[in-house]
Parts: structure tokens; sequence; C-alpha cells
């Protein structure tokens, strides 16, 4: 079963588990895809530059922090687990640089 879900949850979740990770947001995203496209051939891009839910002003709102906008993927639900342990492995990537 498919899901639709944006680099801005992604990106969220790296920033709150990994808040000394200093990659970039436009690495981070083409990282994910990159993993996504990896876990589900069929995976596909719904949406760009789709407004984050938290809106796009505040001091949150940085390449190194949270996304004024983020890609939209539909993929199958099942490759999650794998997805959140390349999340880590990015955010503890990102914590060293």
């Amino acid at each position: 079963m498919n899901i639709v879900m944006g680099n801005d949850e992604f990106i969220l979740y790296v920033r709150k588990q990994y808040p000394d990770c200093t990659t970039t947001n436009d690495v981070l995203g083409k990282a994910i895809w990159g993993q996504l496209q990896a876990l589900d051939d069929n995976a596909y891009i719904t949406e760009h530059d789709v407004a984050c839910y938290w809106g796009n002003t505040g001091a949150a709102l940085a390449a190194d922090k949270l996304p004024q906008t983020a890609t939209q993927f539909s993929f199958d639900r099942t490759v999650l687990p794998q997805l959140y342990d390349y999340l880590d492995y990015l955010g503890e990537a990102g914590a060293k640089s």
C-alpha cells in the first residue's frame, strides 16, 4: 500500500533526533529521494515545492534547520523502517561533519 509523505517530515525527524546535524536540507532531500528510489522501484514524486505545515517564516527555518517547502513522494509504506534507518545514518553522519 502506498503512502504520500514529504521531505519536510523526514527532515524534521533528522533535525529533532540529531540537532547537531549540519547537512543542508537540499543535500538531505536529494539523499532521501535517492534512498526511496533504491528501496521502492515504484516510488515517484507527487509534487514539488509544497508549503510545509509550519509555515514559511520563523527562526527554525534555514538551510540547516527546517525547510519552507518540500517535495512529496508516493511510495510503499513497508519501506519506512529501512528509510528511518537511513535517516539515522544521515543524521549521525551530518553531526560528525
